[in-house]
Order: structure tokens, then sequence, then C-alpha cells
């Protein structure tokens, strides 16, 4: 298929989203995978400390995911992204400012919890944008663009976010904040026009509890999701201190690290997901699951920054994997008008997972600390049971939602 009828193949909003995306995904990348290196190296805050703070963090931020699906179903996708992106870039000056004002950890803490709640109102606005845009049949196809489009802005971010926090945290949140900026600014000028998916004549409350009750897939799917991401999320904070503060590598190098895996996404997400479409999307994810077990047990056997690039790569190639299936089978399984609250869950498993995996990393590297192995095995048996779990959840999916539907006529 030629390059210019594969851009026609989707509405072109597609790709001014992946574009904000790009900007959103750097400022991200630039600062949230060091701040933990801020904390624990500047301001001498212990591990257990870091993880109780993003503990807590993880719960202020599953609650608002899972309300900023329901947001984005009722006042509509576009006011909820330019907000959050707008709130998020103040939010990220505020930061700087706060580095070069010396306030201490409570300030910045503070403030980065106010930045991941204006993000989760954000990122089920945007995934249910994408499921918007396309049907069925591209939507694997969909979320895979919007993540080659982040794990660009992934792959530039750290690689500068390394340096500055090197010689300048103040001007590292300060550029963070300017792409976050720009990303608001694009969606908000390029994507006014798009509709207000569904106005939703009933309120949620405890009895939309039942939307899970009734639907024993999207409960196991949610538990195994929350799972994988407890795994996934290993690789930002646990990752970063262990690879600098115990095994010595240099902050520019941790950056590198995760330009790697930014890199790889950006060249092998789409080729991967067209290789693997003949696959149930659920043994797509088992097989992801199983590769994260061995990247991740490769991290507790190494110590050189080119082993801890091995590891990175096989790290990647599981998220290869299991990304776009997990968003594709979401989008999938909700009922007409409910792609918002489905998300909403969808994003509340994975925020979960996110945040209160560097929880469990920091207690467990603390309390095996210099027996980093037994930690990552731990880790490692985690990714294995959800591959598990994700095997025996194929033959539990309808056919017609598990299969990514050859877009190719």
């Amino acid at each position: 298929m030629a390059i210019s009828a594969y851009f026609r193949k989707f509405d072109y909003r597609l790709w001014v989203l992946a574009g904000g995306w790009v900007a959103s995904a750097m400022g991200f990348a630039l600062a949230i995978p060091f701040i933990s290196l801020y904390f624990h190296s500047e301001l001498g805050i212990s591990l257990t400390g870091i993880g109780v703070f993003l503990g807590v963090n993880a719960v202020i931020r599953s609650l608002f995911q899972a309300l900023g699906g329901e947001l984005a179903d009722r006042w509509g996708r576009y006011h909820l992204m330019v907000i959050g992106q707008l709130v998020r870039s103040g939010i990220f000056l505020l930061m700087a400012i706060s580095v070069y004002l010396n306030l201490g950890f409570f300030a910045i803490a503070g403030l980065l919890i106010f930045n991941s709640i204006f993000g989760a109102m954000f990122q089920p606005a945007a995934n249910s944008t994408v499921a918007d845009l396309v049907g069925a049949d591209l939507r694997t196809e969909a979320y895979s663009i919007v993540r080659v489009a982040g794990n660009l802005g992934w792959a530039i971010g750290p690689a500068i976010g390394g340096y500055l926090s090197e010689h300048s945290w103040v001007l590292l949140f300060i550029i963070a904040g300017g792409m976050t900026l720009i990303s608001g600014s694009i969606i908000a000028v390029f994507l006014r026009g798009i509709k207000r998916i569904i106005k939703s004549a009933e309120k949620f409350g405890i009895a939309d509890v039942s939307v899970l009750k009734s639907h024993l897939i999207l409960i196991k799917l949610t538990f195994l999701i929350f799972i994988t991401y407890l795994v996934v999320s290993q690789f930002i904070t646990p990752f970063s201190l262990y690879a600098v503060d115990f095994m010595g590598i240099s902050k520019t190098h941790l950056g590198y690290l995760f330009t790697i895996n930014g890199l790889m996404v950006v060249i092998f997400q789409m080729p991967t997901t067209k290789a693997l479409r003949k696959f149930r999307l659920t043994i797509q994810m088992a097989l992801g699951a199983v590769i994260y077990a061995a990247g991740f047990m490769l991290v507790g056997l190494t110590a050189t920054f080119i082993a801890f690039a091995a590891a990175m790569i096989i790290i990647t190639t599981a998220e290869l994997f299991v990304s776009p299936p997990a968003l594709a089978i979401t989008a999938n399984l909700a009922p007409e008008g409910r792609t918002g609250r489905y998300m909403g869950i969808y994003g509340f498993a994975v925020t979960a997972g996110w945040s209160l995996g560097p929880l469990l990393g920091c207690l467990l590297l603390d309390y095996f600390k210099p027996h980093f192995v037994n930690f990552w095995g731990i880790i490692a048996v985690l990714a294995l049971v959800a591959a598990a779990g994700y095997y025996f959840l194929t033959k539990k999916i309808p056919a017609e939602m598990n299969i990514r539907r050859n877009s190719n006529k």
C-alpha cells in the first residue's frame, strides 16, 4: 500500500492527535523518569519514602482515570484533552519554580500529584477519541499509530532529560512544561471541530459497578492488565534507582536506555502489529508477558550499560506485543456510547499498575538489597502469571472481539 493511501485510510484527525501525543510524551519523558532520582539523590528521600509517596499518588491517579473516562463520555473528549494539557504545562512551570526556590519535597510532590490528576483526565479522553475516529477493524492499527507517536516523544525526551538532570533540574521542568503546552495547543487548534460523541442521560454512580459485575470477561481482563502494568512500571522508577544508585550507570546513560525503548517502538511497532495480526489479541498479550519475564530477569543478572541495553531491548519487544491489543480489546468490549467509560476502567487498571508498581518495587528493593536478583525474580514471576491468565482468557472472549480483522481488503 502506498504511503499516501495509508495516510488517507485514517481520519486526518487521528494524525493530528498523534502529533499532539508526540509533544505530550516528550514532555512527560523529559521529567517523570528522573523525578525519583531527584527525590533520592538531591533531597535525600529514602526508597521507602519515595515508594509510599508513589503509592498515594497511585490511588489518586487511578480514581481520576476512572472519572476521566466517565467525563469523556459526558462532557466530550475535546475539552478534557485541552484543559488537561494546558493545566499540566502550568504545573511543570511551578515545579521548576519550586526547584529554583528550594521549596523541598512536599511542594514538588504536591505539584506532581496535581500533574497526575490532570494527566489521568487526559488519557481516557485521548484513547476514546482514537476509538471514535476509526472502525473496529482498524483499532489495533490506530492504537499502534498513536503508540508510535508517543514513543517518538519518549525516544527524544529521556536523552534530553538525562543530560539536563546532570546540569539543571529547573530547565528540565521548564522544557517539559513547554512541550506539554505545545501538545495542548495542537489539540486545541486542530481538533476543535471534533464532535461530542455521546451525551449520557443517566448519572454515573455506585450502581454502575454492575458494568463490572455483569461482565466477568472485563473483570478478568482488567485484573490481568493491572498485573501486567505492575510489572511494566518497574522499568521507570525502580529500574532508574537500581541502575543509577546501585549499579552506578550515569543519568545520561539511563536516558539513552529509555531512548532505545522509544526508538524501538517507533521503528518496530507497526511491523510487529502487522506480523501478529493473525494471532488472537490475548495470545499476543500472553507472548508479550512471557518476554517481559525474560527481560526483567535479565535486569537482575546484569550490572553494565551494555547488558542493561540488551535487557531494555527484550522489555521493549514485550511492549510491542502487549499495548495495542489491550486497548483494542477494551474498545471492542465497550457497548455503544460507553467507550469512554470502558477506557476509564482500562485506564484505572493501567494507572493503578503503573503507580502501585513503583511502591512495590521500592519497598522490595529496600528489603532485598544487596540481593537484588530476588526482587527481579519476583517481577518475572508476576509477568508469567499474567501470561497464563491471558492464555486462558482466549477461549472466554468472543472471537470477533479478540482478533484484528484484515483491513487491507
